[in-house]
């Protein structure tokens, strides 16, 4: 059974068919035989019994007038009778009247051939088929009975028979084995074609998502109406996915115009930036040297040290005017630069590294420690990059505590480039992503190195998104300070 149901369909279908058509052939051919052999036995034990009556009442007279001679004569004429081998005439006491027996030759053949029959069909040489058919019928005489005839047949004739005829019936058997094979080979294609069809069907539709394709249908019966049905499904998969893809097609169309209307936003937004930039530094340069040069004839001409405190005062906003015009001037232009920049693939390991090797000269009295992966290549602008660090680094330096690590981390983390700044100090505000807005500085800085306009963060976040990435800020656990972690795609090889 394992074998079979390992089978091709078709060879299932027609060992099936087979096996079927050979149980009932097979049985059918037994029967036969059995009931032919039967009738075969019985028209020679009829044939016998004939004989035996046709003795029987030509040996009336030999019995009557006691002539052994003629009841001999009569019993020699079954000479012609090849299957008998014995004959005998008993009188009404029992005793042996006359009798035929076969000649030593002719019953020495006679056995040899019986035994080589016996041997060939040695499965019907037992029980009531073996031995010898033996006959006997009563001699009456005026209904009285006066004798009795006796006689016995070999087997040799009844196995000649039925080996003719059971060779007939093998030859019938083998014939009928291949015509139900022809048959078989044949009509097993009303199964197996639907369902082999079916197999190519979802292959093809497993292979190349086609599901155009559809099933012939041969027949109305179940495997018609499942085939049906499986067509069915096709189709209403067919027109799904058409539709599916008359929305993507018309999703693409809203993307792209969306798209462009956003990228069209984007540069007016840019261009008034820098339209923005230029007009501020332009107007504020000039009322800022107005005011300088103001500043300064007012100090030659008047020497009170009333005049020089105001006069100090108006430096400072002074000062602090042109910080503010170029950090304007810078935040605007980077904005619009970024998007134009061509990005190049980048060893970013080597760059934090050689960065951190000149934080540790330039700020002598900071430790930096971390932990750097040598091997993680990106799409970037080397220049970008190290300002973006740059930033990072000021911000921790100017927000922590004193003789504490500021901790820079480069690591590998499933496919993306992560790097992280610590620093043990003033703890970020519970808003932690409008600290990367624009001219937004939420935390008071434990010791002030310059003035704080807020941009630091918000050009990080331009650089790391100008690179295909993203920036967010944590609480340092279990004490006072914050994690900021840039993470930006690893180059794809």
């Amino acid at each position: 059974m394992m074998t079979l149901r390992n089978l091709p369909i078709k060879t299932k279908l027609i060992a099936m068919m087979m096996l079927s058509a050979s149980i009932g052939i097979f049985v059918m051919a037994v029967v036969i035989s059995i009931n032919e052999a039967v009738t075969m036995r019985h028209d020679i034990e009829a044939e016998l019994a004939t004989l035996a009556q046709v003795i029987g009442s030509r040996s009336t007279g030999s019995l009557t007038f006691n002539d052994p001679r003629t009841a001999n004569e009569n019993l020699n004429a079954l000479a012609t009778k090849k299957d008998i081998v014995y004959a005998a005439i008993y009188q009404e006491d029992g005793l042996l009247f006359a009798e035929y027996k076969t000649t030593a030759g002719n019953s020495s053949l006679q056995q040899q051939d019986s035994s080589r029959l016996t041997r060939i069909l040695h499965f019907v040489s037992a029980g009531k088929f073996a031995g010898t058919i033996e006959v006997s019928n009563d001699i009456n005489f005026e209904n009285k009975q006066i004798g009795t005839v006796q006689i016995q047949s070999d087997m040799t004739t009844f196995f000649v028979k039925l080996l003719r005829y059971l060779s007939w019936v093998v030859i019938t058997l083998l014939g009928c084995f291949a015509l139900s094979f022809a048959v078989s080979t044949r009509l097993h294609k009303l199964i197996s074609t639907p369902i082999l069809d079916l197999q190519a069907v979802t292959s093809t539709l497993a292979k190349d998502d086609d599901y155009s394709v559809r099933i012939p249908i041969y027949s109305s019966d179940e495997l018609g109406n499942l085939i049906n049905s499986f067509n069915t499904m096709l189709e209403q998969i067919e027109i799904r996915d058409q539709k599916l893809a008359e929305y993507s097609k018309h999703l693409e169309i809203l993307v792209d115009e969306r798209t462009g209307e956003l990228t069209e936003a984007n540069n007016r937004r840019i261009q008034w930036l820098e339209n923005m930039a230029k007009f501020l530094k332009h107007e504020l340069k000039n009322a800022s040297i107005g005011v300088k040069s103001s500043l300064e004839l007012i100090e030659r001409r008047s020497q009170q040290p009333s005049i020089n405190i105001y006069l100090e005062r108006a430096k400072k906003s002074l000062n602090y005017m042109n910080i503010l015009l170029t950090s304007v001037s810078n935040a605007s232009s980077l904005e619009a630069m970024i998007y134009k920049e061509p990005l190049n693939p980048v060893n970013l390991g080597l760059i934090v590294k050689s960065q951190i090797d000149e934080y540790k000269l330039s700020y002598p009295q900071y430790q930096f420690i971390g932990d750097i992966d040598h091997h993680l290549n990106i799409m970037g602008n080397e220049d970008r990059l190290r300002q973006l660090l740059d930033n990072l680094v000021n911000n921790a330096i100017e927000h922590s505590h004193l003789r504490t690590p500021v901790t820079v981390n480069l690591l590998n983390n499933a496919g993306i480039a992560e790097i992280s700044v610590i620093n043990e100090g003033v703890k970020l505000p519970d808003d932690k992503d409008k600290i990367f807005d624009l001219f937004v500085s939420l935390r008071d800085a434990g010791h002030w190195k310059s003035d704080n306009l807020g941009l630091g963060l918000y050009l990080v976040k331009l650089i790391t998104e100008g690179h295909g990435g993203w920036v967010q800020a944590s609480d340092l656990p279990d004490k006072a300070g914050a994690i900021f972690t840039v993470k930006i795609p690893q180059l794809v090889n």
